[in-house]
């Protein structure tokens, strides 16, 4: 009788064992159901990647002004990888080499229905992928001759451009001006959003890389950014035509023929397009 309750009682021992082992089967059954049911059925629809390209750059929002730019995170190279996409309404071209020209300032805001393919550069700038080639030129040539270019300032978004602008009234307030007085000193530095070069994809704020001191940068930039299309935009002495004071960094890609004469000529952009349309 001992003998017999002994077996009874191990047989009963059995039961709840086998009972978490038919659950635990059960629970593979389910995953296994689960996962065969999802595997058929359809994706998800794709949301779209996301941007290839920021619109906003990464360095001093100052940096725009008569100031001497701030100095953003070394770079050796104008670009790492190429990669394009459109940039927001911008002006139309009415012919093939236009864009070259197209007039931006206060009396000639940006017009509408124009969009330019931008293409990405180190730290995150951007500029109209057509000067891509000669811009790579001429740093390449620029590194050659011991100097060593960097971009600061490129695209810009209007939404970029108003900060900057809101950034500098702010500034010449806290000054002690006048509301009205801050907002007519800041628009001889900063454009108005929808008025700036910079929303071209055309013009670029160059420092030197390595030197605290960038006027042999800007020398030779000055010397020779012509062979490669761009002009000092906005030279000493031309202020009342320009409406931007004297900007050593500042630097606009027209391309390599009219750059040669604007330089050799002495005149601003403005000057230049009044007597190429008389």
């Amino acid at each position: 009788m001992n003998q017999y309750h002994y077996h009874n009682s191990k047989k009963k021992r059995k039961d709840p064992l086998g009972i978490v082992l038919a659950l635990l089967l059960l629970a593979v059954a389910i995953l296994l159901i689960v996962y065969f049911v999802r595997s058929k059925s359809p994706a998800s629809p794709e949301t779209g990647d996301q941007p290839a390209l920021s619109q906003q750059t990464t360095t001093d929002p100052q940096a725009s002004g008569s100031e001497t730019p701030s100095r953003p995170l070394p770079s050796t190279e104008v670009q790492t990888t190429p990669v394009t996409t459109a940039a927001p309404t911008t002006g139309p071209a009415t012919d093939e080499n236009a864009w070259k020209l197209l007039l931006v300032n206060a009396d000639h805001p940006l017009p509408e229905g124009f969009t330019v393919e931008l293409k990405a550069l180190r730290n995150g700038h951007h500029v109209d992928e057509r000067i891509y080639p000669e811009l790579q030129q001429m740093f390449d040539d620029a590194r050659s001759a011991g100097i060593y270019p960097l971009i600061n300032e490129s695209f810009r978004t209007a939404e970029r451009q108003q900060q900057i602008l809101d950034k500098y009234i702010a500034k010449y307030e806290a000054a002690g001006m006048s509301h009205d007085d801050a907002v007519t000193k800041a628009l001889t530095i900063v454009a108005v959003p929808g008025t700036s070069e910079h929303q071209l994809g055309l013009a670029l704020d160059i420092i030197a890389e390595y030197d605290s001191d960038n006027n042999p940068t800007w020398n030779w930039l000055q010397q020779n950014c012509w062979r490669y299309g761009f002009i000092l935009r906005y030279p000493k002495g031309k202020e009342e035509i320009t409406g931007i004071d004297y900007e050593p960094w500042h630097f606009r890609y027209v391309g390599v023929p009219t750059a040669e004469e604007i330089t050799e000529s002495g005149l601003c952009l403005e000057e230049y397009l009044e007597k190429l349309n008389r």
